[in-house]
């Protein structure tokens, strides 16, 4: 997982080093507020649980990060279409009765973890505000869903004794598609002649029941859910 944020950083980072600082007279640079096609990066710190009708428990919110390539064209100032490809780690954590109230013993709660690794395939419109703060600043906001591909459902049992945490595969009983929503909003930052810096609070929430047929939570209904922090990087 590190090495493909890596790979994302670099990927979006690549056109600064083109950057010389002098001027083009003969063929000046559209800033990127204002290109009609834009392409870069989001990076995501999010909160991930799962929500529903029926749950086979009490869940909890815990942390998990997202990383996508992306690409926007704009046929009018305030509005634009988007896509791109990305990768998620996701997954709710689980709540269980503490019988023993000392600490550290084995039935403490939350040490009960679900983590779910997906490809993801986003589609959005975006809407912009007029620029404001001398052409500084606009607000915008992200509405849209995509696709998601599960690769690897895990159970984790964390070991605070020993650090030796139980590793389990869950892939036959949890799901291997989903179609999700999505809305963002916040602010675009011109963050130079040819950059711009975008910070948006999100909300995402799977459409699909994770838990899969035949497993062993097949009688139970529960959705993907997140919201967090997005953080872009446009060219």
């Amino acid at each position: 997982m590190k090495r493909l944020f890596l790979l994302l950083l670099l990927a979006s980072s690549l056109p600064l080093y083109g950057q010389d600082g002098s001027p083009k007279a003969n063929h000046p640079k559209q800033a990127s507020m204002t290109r009609p096609w834009i392409w870069g990066a989001h990076f995501q710190a999010a909160w991930n649980g799962v929500t529903g009708p029926q749950l086979p428990g009490n869940f909890f919110y815990k942390p998990g990060v997202a990383g996508a390539l992306l690409v926007e064209y704009y046929p009018l100032s305030w509005l634009g279409l988007g896509t791109g490809l990305g990768y998620t780690a996701r997954g709710p954590g689980k709540i269980n009765q503490d019988l023993d109230q000392s600490l550290g013993n084995p039935d403490s709660t939350y040490r009960e973890h679900y983590y779910f690794r997906t490809m993801d395939v986003p589609l959005y419109l975006v809407l912009r505000s007029p620029a404001f703060n001398q052409n500084r600043c606009r607000f915008s906001t992200r509405i849209g869903g995509g696709f998601s591909r599960n690769f690897k459902s895990t159970y984790m049992f964390h070991s605070v004794e020993d650090g030796f945490h139980d590793y389990k595969d869950m892939g036959s009983d949890f799901y291997k598609t989903d179609l999700f929503t999505h809305v963002s909003a916040g602010l675009d930052l011109n963050s130079g002649s040819q950059t711009m810096f975008q910070v948006h609070l999100y909300w995402q929430r799977g459409q699909k029941n994770i838990y899969q047929t035949g497993g062993v939570y097949q009688d139970f209904t529960g959705y993907n859910q997140s919201y967090g922090l997005q953080i872009s990087f446009f060219y």
